[in-house]
């Protein structure tokens, strides 16, 4: 369970006034509702100030800015930057709403409105503008991660096995989806797919899951599994860190029918390498 509790901390930690930064700061302004160059360069200088962490000169700019031009999604996404600094979370709603309404496709827009609503503790309004993000982006990470982690804390488990089944197949190669994947299937009674889940991302590194072990081999293809299972198991207690021999025992356990044992040598394989 202790692996399971991980979910509900993905995603948390990414600072989300940051990313509207980033986002502001790599987007190209578009003359939009009678704009002028003049405008945008101050909606740049707004940014830069912002990077800066000039907050008060920021917002003293802004405020000009927006009387000017109240319609610009730019504009508004820059005062939620503020907003979220300030931690006033209803303002920064207001804000983004303002976008949501000129572009409701917006999905830096979406996404941060479901974190305003998440932290207010506002769950089912989260959820939906989390959905709404991946409906325009279903391979965004961060909207996915914080569904997941709703449906977590609400024990709706199929639910957050699904967002992660998304998750798995958008980011085939990310360990920690693959092994928290793992972990609901246990959790959940599939043993069959978190031990197929588990062997996918041991087999991600090859490299470190090799096993030295011809005569156990032949053990295995001679059928002799009991046998070939009492060979790792005395290779093991004379070197417990050994990824490459757990996942070997774990493999003839399996075959034996021992799937709980063998869940639990894939589960501590993964924890050892990678």
């Amino acid at each position: 369970m202790s692996r399971l509790l991980e979910i509900l901390g993905r995603a948390i930690t990414v600072d989300t006034a940051d990313l509207i930064w980033h986002w502001l700061d790599e987007v190209e302004f578009r003359e939009t509702g009678g704009e002028t160059a003049q405008h945008q360069q101050q909606l740049n200088k707004i940014v830069q100030l912002l990077g800066d962490m000039k907050t008060e000169t920021a917002r003293q700019q802004l405020q000009l800015y927006l009387f000017e031009n109240p319609s610009c999604v730019y504009g508004r996404m820059a005062a939620a930057v503020l907003c979220l600094h300030q931690n006033q979370l209803q303002n920064a709603i207001e804000e983004l709403n303002s976008v949501y309404l000129r572009q409701p496709s917006n999905t830096m827009a979406l996404y941060a409105l479901g974190h305003c609503y998440e932290r207010l503790g506002k769950e089912s309004e989260a959820v939906e503008f989390y959905q709404d993000c991946l409906k325009f982006k279903n391979y965004l990470q961060l909207p996915r991660q914080r569904l997941a982690a709703i449906y977590f804390k609400n024990s709706q488990l199929e639910k957050t096995i699904h967002e992660y089944e998304l998750l798995k197949d958008e980011y085939p190669d990310d360990i920690s989806t693959l092994v928290t994947l793992g972990h609901l299937y246990i959790a959940t009674g599939k043993y069959a797919k978190a031990i197929e889940t588990f062997n996918t991302s041991i087999l991600m590194h090859p490299d470190n899951f090799h096993a030295e072990s011809g005569d156990i081999d032949q053990l295995i293809a001679d059928g002799r599994l009991q046998e070939a299972a009492e060979q790792l198991e005395d290779l093991l207690q004379t070197q417990p860190a050994r990824a490459d021999l757990l996942v070997k025992r774990a493999d003839v356990l399996n075959m034996m029918g021992a799937v709980d044992e063998a869940i639990s040598h894939y589960e501590e394989a993964v924890r050892i390498c990678p």
